[in-house]
């Protein structure tokens, strides 16, 4: 099994994305379109189908799949310049129309012209429509390529059925008649419509384009080879989705990490700016996770794979149906049912358009015609089908640039009801690693202190090595460790309370000792003396502080949960900020969820956020919550979204992008309601004649795609903390 995702071309509304999904179900294959970028991820079994099939299948639907990477000549450059000339053409005759009776737009001017600019406009630019609205027609996905097409077609058949009849009435069609027999042709109409349509796609396509330059997920490098180790003087290079979990691999300086795994030997600083938006590379060593499509800017390194690539998180972010496909929201529901009943409905309402004109406003059956098929035109059912995604889309990259992983669609609507945030402490207000918090008693005993500890491999004595980094370690050989008492050397002992039983305390370790009981306490002492206590504790993430009043700034409560001691956690909640009421100690897993449904009832809707197995229930019993960074597999399985970086106000920038992304999504309702409220009836009253209604209803597209886009370069940290 491989998982791809390519670039589609062609694709302008959810309509388009629909045809091109259910194309490739045609084939058994569950595919994922991402409309903001135009390209569909999908997995498929390269022994059984070939690219080269479905693109033929995409094919038959009406849309291009990409599968080249190698440039090749774009025809919407020919389309392009078929209907720039096309456009200007039709304009200078509309010029004639309007009475400037000059030489140069006489030639412009008459219906032989319009027929000959408005066939080519038909033939050259009308046909990707008429294609798609059949192809459309076969999966029962009716959108705006149909309306389109509708439109041009029944402006082009009623215009040659207008010439036909001027010229049964003996008027010329090579001159501009004012005879009263004279019908009006439509020709320009057409040409006005599929032109600027056509131009208006390549516009959007273009913003796409510009906008993916700085989409962060497009940095991510695809990895190309895998170096596996065969034996100690052998290796292989294979495709990185031929690696199985266990294997070990080499990765050179400047290479991409071929997939998920953990750094078996070696350490290095992997360049991660692509995932996280950090641009200072992570230094890694022995044991630490890695991921798939970094690159290692320092090395080399030999990594033990631990998830096979199609499982890696690299395709798990290329893969878009985190974002579009699970738990789509409320707004995404509505989106996606406005938009397949919207074209039908355009039709009903182009119908009664064309009574109300005629019977009502007493017009004749062609300006009765024209003003139905205006209606085709100027509706845009891809104001509604554009509403949600993009956004969503531009959400998710700009997420990821600031170290945010959205895996659920309707993480957007949630977060603009957050009331509370409840955080576990362990591995996420704190690192989950003890270090030194305060000692008492003679400082010249610290490398003494180091040296005994580097002859032991409790973790204790790793904490207190990694707190004294600028204490060079006395250098000992016959230091003795004796289990669950602690280590000794000659007169010395270092190790817990009991080992200093009965020897000389002095009142202010006395008072040391009671301040810190719920912290870790090592005593160092002779035969009748303690001489030093140290005290450790689990230390605290540098922004945690930072991070709880930005929160509160906003009005979001702050929670923490932990089953420390109640006095530790406390202790731990004052430094935060934390009120005491919001403290949740000594709290069992299961203790976890029926303490957060209690804090629900009390403050509304909630975020919780957590980093372990134990937090599980937690996760899913919250309405939105986060995996913190570095949190366990399950925990990041099960939350609806991963914190890529260790800073805690990434979660602050999470909720920020969300709202943000949510108050866009309903400025594109609101903007596809009252553009349709208000451009059909300017229609059918024909104060927007046909010439015009392509033009802003590729302006309503253009602006609602901009709107959109534009959230991949809001930034949160810019925001006042």
């Amino acid at each position: 099994m491989k998982k791809v995702t390519l670039p589609v071309k062609g694709m302008y509304c959810s309509h388009c994305s629909k045809a091109v999904t259910m194309a490739f179900n045609e084939k058994g294959i569950t595919a994922s379109v991402d409309l903001s970028h135009n390209c569909v991820s999908f997995t498929y079994d390269e022994t059984k189908i070939s690219l080269e099939s479905l693109k033929r299948v995409v094919k038959r639907a009406g849309y291009d799949l990409v599968i080249d990477s190698k440039p090749k000549f774009d025809w919407s450059y020919v389309t392009l310049g078929v209907s720039i000339p096309v456009l200007l053409f039709s304009i200078f005759g509309m010029i004639y129309k309007a009475g400037v009776h000059n030489s140069f737009f006489e030639f412009f001017g008459n219906d032989v012209s319009f027929l000959i600019v408005a066939s080519i406009a038909v033939i050259f630019l009308g046909t990707p429509f008429i294609i798609r609205a059949i192809k459309g027609l076969k999966y029962k996905n009716v959108g705006m390529d149909f309306l389109i097409a509708l439109s041009a077609l029944v402006s082009y058949v009623l215009s040659l059925y207008c010439l036909a009849r001027n010229i049964q009435n003996g008027i010329s069609p090579l001159t501009m008649s004012m005879d009263s027999k004279y019908l009006m042709t439509y020709f320009d109409s057409t040409t006005m419509v599929l032109s600027i349509i056509t131009i208006g796609h390549f516009l959007i396509d273009s913003v796409k384009r510009r906008a993916d330059k700085h989409y962060k997920k497009a940095t991510l490098e695809t990895p190309k080879l895998a170096r596996r180790i065969i034996s100690e003087a052998k290796t292989e290079e294979i495709d990185p989705d031929f690696l199985d979990v266990g294997d070990k691999v080499i990765v050179l300086s400047g290479e991409t990490l071929p997939t998920d795994g953990k750094i078996y030997q070696g350490h290095g600083f992997i360049d991660e700016a692509a995932l996280t938006g950090e641009s200072r590379p992570r230094y890694v060593t022995e044991n630490d996770l890695v991921y798939g499509g970094t690159v290692l800017s320092q090395g080399p390194l030999v990594i033990e794979v631990t998830k096979i690539a199609l499982d890696s998180f690299y395709s798990s972010i290329i893969n878009e149906s985190y974002v579009l496909d699970q738990k789509k929201g409320k707004l995404s529901r509505i989106s996606d049912k406005v938009a397949s009943i919207f074209t039908p409905a355009i039709i009903l309402v182009a119908i009664m358009a064309f009574f109300i004109c005629f019977y009502g406003l007493n017009l004749s059956v062609e300006t009765s015609l024209v003003r139905a098929a205006s209606v085709l035109c100027v509706a845009c059912p891809c104001a509604f089908g554009l509403a949600v995604p993009i956004s969503a889309m531009s959400g998710f990259d700009c997420a990821m640039s600031n170290g945010v992983l959205f895996k659920t669609g309707d993480m957007f609507e949630k977060v603009s009801t957050i009331k509370a945030v409840v955080f576990d402490k362990t591995g996420t207000l704190s690192t989950g690693h003890l270090v030194i918090s305060a000692r008492v008693g003679e400082d010249g005993y610290l490398p003494l202190v180091k040296g005994m500890e580097m002859n032991s491999n409790h973790p204790l004595s790793k904490s207190i090595i990694e707190s004294l980094p600028n204490v060079t370690a006395m250098k000992l050989n016959d230091v003795n460790e004796v289990p669950g008492f602690g280590l000794t050397y000659k007169e010395f002992v270092l190790g817990s309370e009991k080992t200093s039983l009965g020897k000389g305390l002095n009142v202010s370790m006395q008072e040391f000792i009671k301040k810190h009981e719920s912290s870790s306490l090592v005593f160092l002492s002779n035969a009748d003396t303690i001489l030093l206590i140290i005290a450790l504790d689990d230390g605290l993430v540098p922004d945690a502080k930072q991070t709880i009043e930005a929160l509160k700034k906003k009005g979001i409560k702050s929670y923490m949960l932990t089953g420390d001691r109640k006095t530790y956690a406390l202790k731990v909640a004052g430094e935060l900020g934390i009120n005491e009421e919001c403290i949740y100690s000594e709290a069992t897993p299961s203790d976890k969820a029926k303490i957060l449904a209690d804090i629900r009832k009390k403050e509304g809707v909630i975020c919780y956020v957590g980093d372990g197995i134990n937090d599980t229930l937690a996760l899913k019993e919250s309405d939105m919550s986060f995996a913190s960074y570095k949190g366990s597999e399950i925990a990041s399985s099960s939350a609806d979204g991963v914190l890529l970086k260790p800073e805690l106000m990434t979660i602050y920038y999470a909720l920020l992008i969300s709202k943000k992304t949510y108050i866009n999504i309903i400025e594109n309702f609101v903007w596809a309601i009252a553009y349709n409220l208000s451009m059909i009836p300017l229609t059918i009253m024909g104060i927007l004649p046909m010439s015009f209604c392509g033009l802003v209803m590729i302006v309503s597209n253009l602006t609602l795609t901009i709107n959109s886009l534009r959230i991949k370069f809001y930034k949160p940290n810019k925001e006042g903390l």
